[in-house]
Protein backbone atom coordinates (compact mmCIF):
# COMPACT_ATOMS: atom_id res chain seq x y z
CA UNK A 1 0.00 0.00 0.00
CA UNK A 2 1.54 3.30 -0.49
CA UNK A 3 0.55 6.51 1.77
CA UNK A 4 -1.67 8.82 -0.12
CA UNK A 5 0.88 12.01 0.68
CA UNK A 6 3.77 10.48 -1.28
CA UNK A 7 1.55 9.37 -3.97
CA UNK A 8 1.11 11.05 -7.59
CA UNK A 9 -1.16 13.77 -7.73
CA UNK A 10 -3.38 11.83 -10.40
CA UNK A 11 -3.99 9.10 -7.56
CA UNK A 12 -4.75 11.25 -4.78
CA UNK A 13 -8.25 10.59 -3.03
CA UNK A 14 -7.88 13.95 -0.90
CA UNK A 15 -7.82 17.81 -2.55
CA UNK A 16 -5.02 19.88 -1.66
CA UNK A 17 -5.01 21.88 1.25
CA UNK A 18 -4.72 25.14 -0.52
CA UNK A 19 -8.41 24.92 -2.27
CA UNK A 20 -11.62 25.67 -0.55
CA UNK A 21 -14.03 23.47 -1.43
CA UNK A 22 -17.18 25.45 -1.56
CA UNK A 23 -19.77 24.96 -3.27
CA UNK A 24 -20.95 28.47 -4.80
CA UNK A 25 -24.22 27.32 -7.38
CA UNK A 26 -26.19 26.26 -4.21
CA UNK A 27 -26.47 29.79 -2.75
CA UNK A 28 -29.87 30.86 -1.26
CA UNK A 29 -31.81 34.19 -0.51
CA UNK A 30 -32.99 35.07 2.74
CA UNK A 31 -35.64 37.17 3.32
CA UNK A 32 -33.72 40.33 2.95
CA UNK A 33 -32.28 39.95 -0.12
CA UNK A 34 -28.88 38.99 0.89
CA UNK A 35 -27.41 36.15 -0.53
CA UNK A 36 -25.89 33.31 1.74
CA UNK A 37 -23.72 30.54 0.82
CA UNK A 38 -25.03 26.75 1.15
CA UNK A 39 -23.80 25.04 4.43
CA UNK A 40 -20.61 23.88 3.49
CA UNK A 41 -20.27 19.95 2.87
CA UNK A 42 -16.94 18.73 5.23
CA UNK A 43 -13.34 18.31 3.84
CA UNK A 44 -12.11 15.78 2.50
CA UNK A 45 -9.41 15.94 4.55
CA UNK A 46 -11.60 15.03 7.62
CA UNK A 47 -13.80 13.11 5.74
CA UNK A 48 -11.21 10.53 4.30
CA UNK A 49 -7.98 9.99 7.36
CA UNK A 50 -6.29 7.46 4.94
CA UNK A 51 -7.92 4.81 6.78
CA UNK A 52 -10.21 1.93 5.27
CA UNK A 53 -13.56 1.56 6.00
CA UNK A 54 -14.10 -1.81 7.27
CA UNK A 55 -16.00 -4.73 4.75
CA UNK A 56 -18.13 -7.58 5.40
CA UNK A 57 -15.42 -9.90 4.19
CA UNK A 58 -13.00 -8.57 6.66
CA UNK A 59 -15.00 -9.08 9.41
CA UNK A 60 -15.92 -12.15 8.07
CA UNK A 61 -11.88 -13.45 7.96
CA UNK A 62 -11.67 -12.16 11.90
CA UNK A 63 -14.92 -14.07 12.70
CA UNK A 64 -13.16 -16.99 11.04
CA UNK A 65 -9.68 -16.67 12.84
CA UNK A 66 -11.77 -16.14 16.43
CA UNK A 67 -13.58 -19.23 15.77
CA UNK A 68 -10.39 -20.97 14.62
CA UNK A 69 -8.35 -20.37 18.01
CA UNK A 70 -11.54 -20.79 20.07
CA UNK A 71 -11.65 -24.41 18.74
CA UNK A 72 -8.18 -25.21 19.21
CA UNK A 73 -8.62 -24.19 22.87
CA UNK A 74 -11.63 -26.53 22.79
CA UNK A 75 -9.67 -29.38 21.58
CA UNK A 76 -7.17 -29.12 24.14
CA UNK A 77 -9.95 -29.21 26.75
CA UNK A 78 -11.31 -32.25 25.54
CA UNK A 79 -8.45 -33.99 25.39
CA UNK A 80 -7.51 -32.96 28.81
CA UNK A 81 -10.91 -34.16 30.23
CA UNK A 82 -10.82 -38.12 29.01
CA UNK A 83 -12.15 -39.52 32.14
CA UNK A 84 -15.91 -41.04 31.80
CA UNK A 85 -18.83 -39.64 33.54
CA UNK A 86 -22.21 -40.70 33.21
CA UNK A 87 -24.45 -38.85 31.25
CA UNK A 88 -28.36 -39.24 31.96
CA UNK A 89 -31.84 -38.17 29.70
CA UNK A 90 -34.68 -39.31 30.68
CA UNK A 91 -34.74 -43.58 30.63
CA UNK A 92 -31.13 -43.59 29.09
CA UNK A 93 -27.59 -43.13 30.20
CA UNK A 94 -24.56 -43.70 28.75
CA UNK A 95 -20.93 -43.07 29.59
CA UNK A 96 -19.07 -39.85 27.51
CA UNK A 97 -15.89 -38.62 28.68
CA UNK A 98 -15.94 -35.35 30.37
CA UNK A 99 -14.96 -33.46 27.65
CA UNK A 100 -17.32 -34.75 24.94
CA UNK A 101 -20.13 -34.23 27.57
CA UNK A 102 -19.35 -30.31 28.03
CA UNK A 103 -19.57 -29.98 24.18
CA UNK A 104 -22.72 -32.10 23.53
CA UNK A 105 -24.19 -29.68 26.54
CA UNK A 106 -23.24 -26.58 24.33
CA UNK A 107 -24.27 -27.49 21.04
CA UNK A 108 -27.74 -28.48 22.77
CA UNK A 109 -27.32 -25.20 24.22
CA UNK A 110 -26.80 -23.25 21.22
CA UNK A 111 -29.01 -24.86 18.90
CA UNK A 112 -31.67 -23.94 21.54
CA UNK A 113 -30.32 -20.51 21.21
CA UNK A 114 -30.51 -20.59 17.05
CA UNK A 115 -34.03 -21.95 17.41
CA UNK A 116 -35.74 -19.13 19.57
CA UNK A 117 -33.60 -16.55 17.46
CA UNK A 118 -34.79 -18.05 14.25
CA UNK A 119 -38.17 -17.78 15.43
CA UNK A 120 -37.88 -13.84 16.67
CA UNK A 121 -36.73 -13.18 13.06
CA UNK A 122 -39.38 -15.09 11.81
CA UNK A 123 -41.88 -12.54 13.80
CA UNK A 124 -40.39 -9.58 12.57
CA UNK A 125 -40.09 -10.58 9.17
CA UNK A 126 -44.03 -11.25 9.18
CA UNK A 127 -44.26 -8.19 11.01
CA UNK A 128 -42.83 -6.48 8.43
CA UNK A 129 -44.64 -7.99 5.21
CA UNK A 130 -48.04 -6.76 7.46
CA UNK A 131 -46.90 -3.04 7.81
CA UNK A 132 -45.25 -3.13 4.08
CA UNK A 133 -49.05 -4.16 3.15
CA UNK A 134 -50.61 -1.42 4.72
Amino acid sequence: MTNPENSPEEFRTTAPADEPLTDLSAETTSGGGAVEPAPRATDYDNKNDGKVKGSFAASTWIALIVGFLLLIVLIIFILQNQHQVPLNFLNWSVQFPAGVTYLICAIAGALIMALVGGWRMFELRRQVRKQARR
